[in-house]
């Protein structure tokens, strides 16, 4: 017996929402993966900062006035 269109409408339907589900779960991987990289590069200029022994306050003085 052939699907109808309502049967085929239906299980298109399905695919749909699976793979949204899908779409969604990357994209909140993906999320928390830019946040991580984030975090480590703040960590990571923070650090040389402190390396170079000027403050935050020189650094950001050096960063505004740069042409």
């Amino acid at each position: 017996m052939q699907e109808s269109f309502n049967e085929k409408i239906a299980k298109i339907d399905a695919q749909i929402l699976t793979h949204q589900d899908r779409i969604s779960a990357l994209q909140s991987l993906k999320k928390d993966l830019l946040d991580q990289k984030k975090k480590s590069e703040v960590e990571m200029l923070y650090q040389k900062i402190q390396e170079s022994g000027k403050s935050i306050d020189e650094v950001m003085s050096l960063i505004m006035n740069k042409p």
